[in-house]
């Protein structure tokens, strides 16, 4: 199931609503690669992907995959190439990271007045603060997604 959640959750970061993508599920050893194997048809099912194919460590990845670990033992890989038009793709991102980099300065901006400590309640500049560490958690996923993009043209 973990499997399962994790391929759906690459197919909706990607916006692939529509279209069935082939998955490589890389697993740390043969027993994890069977099991997967055994189950493959219910999860190309479930996840909507065009094929599963379980994978052992010493197996290669094709070039082109989205990536996300689904546990200590599974990584999925979805086949994007092809599928999805990088360049709009990262120009979206860039266009994200802007808008992220800009709510960010604005964030810090606010924090950085010299009344800001005394005069805002400390509730609000914990939330603040909060913000700002989620801001650049996605700043950083943002900027990852756009070098994997890259890595593909």
């Amino acid at each position: 199931m973990t499997v399962i959640k994790t391929i759906r959750s690459l197919r909706a970061d990607y916006n692939l609503t529509k279209t069935r993508a082939d998955c490589y599920l890389q697993c740390i050893d043969s027993a994890t690669a069977s099991l997967l194997q055994r189950h493959s048809l219910q999860i190309q099912t479930l996840s909507y992907s065009q094929a599963v194919l379980p994978l052992t460590s010493d197996q290669p990845v094709p070039a082109g995959c989205a990536v996300a670990i689904a546990s200590d033992r599974c990584t999925v890989n979805l086949m994007l190439k092809g599928i999805i038009d990088v360049e709009k793709e990262v120009a979206k991102l860039l266009t994200k990271k802007g808008e992220v980099e800009k709510a960010m300065e604005k964030l810090r901006e606010k924090m950085a007045k010299s009344d800001y400590a005394e005069k805002v309640p400390v509730k609000v500049q914990e939330l603040d603060a909060e913000k700002l560490r989620q801001s650049q958690t996605e700043l950083e996923k943002v900027k990852e997604a756009t070098d994997n993009f890259r890595k593909m043209v």
